[in-house]
């Protein structure tokens, strides 16, 4: 079998990629979980580093406020999940809330980790606030880009099927060229609506996959003062949005009020719209907002220069210029 035939199913499609569990002695390893793990160690290893570099903070300490992040971030991406997309349940068993194992919402845990700094913030009125949101922003799109490979795995987000996708319809009409399905869509199993569907958590991998080699690069060098924290949010709110529209859905029993009858566990929808398009049009607006605000912050001043590991007080001069042909 030929590599397009390992990647691809008869239909032109990718085929879904398939890993685990694994069983470690007692304990069952899944995708997702691993996948979080990796996204989360490798992101708390580079911000450690790069707040050593550019804040001048042990790197330990920056890991104990990723750590604060994460809980606080968690803790509320599980609330959001069941409140917007399972109200039903709630509603029946309001003690599910507390259920923090149980389903979580990416954009839920966005809205958490902002609590968390803000509540950082006031408790630690000394430091560079502007130095430490901004090194989180930067590290937010790497574990996010690890936790959309795990919903890759998992199945976690189908979408509609991709049979319908009229952008691709119209492309392959009008040129013959690629399959007669959109090719990135995969086929899903009986028990997640079957078909051939948008995989919403590759999509959105995808995009996070992007935009992590863009910040890797940008973070080479010193850039403007609370450059990601404007630059993300647009970034992503954006195709966020739109994306949304592919997903599928909900069956009648997952919502309150009857909605056209997909799949179970598909997207509810409030006045046309899912939750997380009302948080990305949020998003949007944050990110206009912190633009205006932050466009003419200062070149940061990194506490170690990357080169030869000095103090950058020493050539400050030296640095700003560097600094200002790398903006």
């Amino acid at each position: 079998m030929n590599l397009l035939g390992v990647l691809f199913t008869d239909e032109g499609v990718l085929r879904h990629p398939t890993f685990g569990p694994w069983e470690i002695g007692p304990a069952e390893i899944y995708p997702f979980g691993l996948s979080i793990a990796v996204g989360l160690i490798i992101g708390m290893y580079l911000a450690g580093r790069r707040g050593k570099q550019i804040i001048g903070v042990e790197e330990e300490r920056f890991h104990n406020f990723g750590i604060w992040l994460i809980i606080i971030g968690w803790i509320f991406s599980h609330i959001f999940a069941v409140l917007t997309y399972s109200p039903r349940e709630v509603a029946e068993n309001p003690l599910i809330l507390l259920e923090f194992w149980g389903m979580i919402s990416s954009v839920g845990g966005v809205i958490g980790g902002t609590l968390a700094v803000y509540i950082w913030m006031r408790r630690n009125p000394d430091e560079d606030h502007l130095a430490w949101a901004n090194l989180a922003a930067w590290t937010l799109a790497i574990c996010f880009f690890f936790g959309r490979l795990g919903c890759t795995f998992a199945y976690d987000h189908p979408g509609k099927l991709a049979e319908d996708f009229g952008p691709w319809n119209w492309f392959h009409e009008t040129t013959g060229i690629g399959p007669e399905i959109f090719p990135l869509a995969m086929p899903f199993a009986e028990h997640l609506g079957g078909g051939i569907r948008h995989n919403l958590g590759f999509y959105e991998a995808i995009l996070w996959f992007a935009i992590m080699v863009l910040f890797l690069w940008l973070g080479m060098k010193p850039r403007r003062r609370g450059l990601y924290l404007w630059l993300l949010p647009l970034l992503y709110s954006i195709p966020r949005f739109f994306l949304d529209f592919l997903r599928a859905y909900p069956s009648p029993d997952d919502v309150l009020y009857r909605l056209p009858n997909e799949i179970p566990g598909g997207d509810p929808r409030y006045f046309g719209l899912t939750p997380a398009q009302y948080t990305a049009i949020v998003f949007l607006a944050i990110g206009i907002f912190a633009w205006f605000k932050l466009k003419d912050q200062p070149i940061e001043k990194w506490a170690i220069h990357k080169d030869d590991g000095e103090d950058s007080g020493e050539d400050d001069n030296k640095r700003d210029d560097e600094a200002k042909k790398a903006d």
